[in-house]
């Protein structure tokens, strides 16, 4: 491990959620993170590939990669994270689950409820971090990760308008290629098609508006961007297993 490390904006995040979720992945300004998963279980996406985690696993999602993710919890889902921007000159690694003892986890957790009190514990945060990371970095697996330009853009665009109404066509005009070469990019790169992408987007906005809003199935489907409501229940129950009123009246 190269001496020539430190990193910058450290910082926690606590997510709960209720039986499912999707959460898309940020394209925009991504750090990476280290979790643990404290209730359910789910998948990362990233490149093609799938990294199934449960309760108790202790993961890794580097910077550099765009990767998504789908929950679900029997009923609750709860994932705490510590982010931070890594400035490392061999920083080259895949997603992954690390074996790390329970002191660890207990580390991970400690680093990020010292990060959300003052100034003095986040000073303490950072030190134990970088302890941390003194043993973490020694157990991750690199790779020599290549991250299309091209889909980097479909990517942005669709997570930016996907409330929109707009054709696969239209979204390959946009990025400078022909629709076959996104279908390409999508099923090399992320093992999906533009349109699937697409869908798990809206379905994930369907689902916050399910769980914190009154609107009707007819309204969410709009809001959400599916050309009619038909298509968002054939959609909804393909991604879930259940029906948008289903989903509403079981939490």
């Amino acid at each position: 491990m190269s001496a020539n490390i430190y990193v910058t904006e450290l910082s926690a995040s606590r997510h709960t959620f209720h039986r499912h979720h999707f959460c898309r992945g940020n394209s925009n300004r991504r750090k990476s993170r280290l979790g643990v998963i404290e209730k359910g279980y789910g998948s990362y996406i990233y490149l093609g590939k799938k990294l199934d985690v449960r309760e108790g696993d202790v993961v890794f999602i580097p910077e550099n990669v765009y990767c998504y993710s789908e929950w679900h919890g029997t009923p609750e889902i709860e994932v705490t994270y510590i982010s931070c921007f890594m400035h490392h000159e061999r920083y080259k690694y895949v997603p992954q689950t690390i074996d790390v003892d329970e002191r660890t986890k207990g580390d991970i957790l400690q680093i990020a409820r010292l990060l959300s009190m003052g100034e003095g514990e986040q000073l303490e945060a950072y030190s134990m971090f970088y302890h941390l990371l003194g043993t973490v970095l020694r157990m991750l697996r690199e790779s020599e990760i290549v991250f299309d330009k091209t889909l980097k853009m479909a990517i942005e665009y669709i997570t930016t308008h996907a409330s929109e109404q707009f054709s696969i066509g239209e979204l390959a005009k946009n990025c400078c290629v022909s629709e076959s070469t996104l279908y390409h990019l999508f099923s090399r790169e992320l093992g999906q098609s533009p349109v699937t992408f697409l869908q798990s987007i809206r379905i994930n906005y369907a689902i916050d508006y399910l769980e914190n809003s009154n609107y009707s199935i007819s309204t969410i489907s709009q809001m959400a961007g599916f050309p009619s409501e038909n298509h968002f229940r054939k959609v909804f129950r393909d991604f879930t297993g259940t029906t948008p009123l289903k989903y509403r009246k079981g939490r």
